[in-house]
């Protein structure tokens, strides 16, 4: 699985959060599924793209914790 950390700023437009997630083989961002896992020690993002099937994990500092934290809390 490829890894990488976070690219966004607490105060970045979901747009842009959104984008920094993108796929990094084919670059498609409008769908790439995510799944956070927030707690714990090593807080990090679980990302698929349905387009090429691509598995990916980025990882966050505290102020990305709570950015995805308050996006996921709004599309619930």
């Amino acid at each position: 699985m490829l890894a990488d950390t976070a690219r966004f700023r607490e105060d970045d437009p979901d747009a842009l959060v959104t984008a920094s997630l993108a796929c990094p083989i084919c670059l498609h961002s409008d769908d790439v599924e995510w799944e956070a896992a927030l707690e714990g020690y090593d807080p990090s993002v679980e990302c698929r793209c349905p387009r090429c099937e691509e598995r990916w994990r980025v990882y966050l500092a505290p102020q990305h914790v709570l950015r995805l934290g308050l996006m996921a809390g709004r599309t619930s």
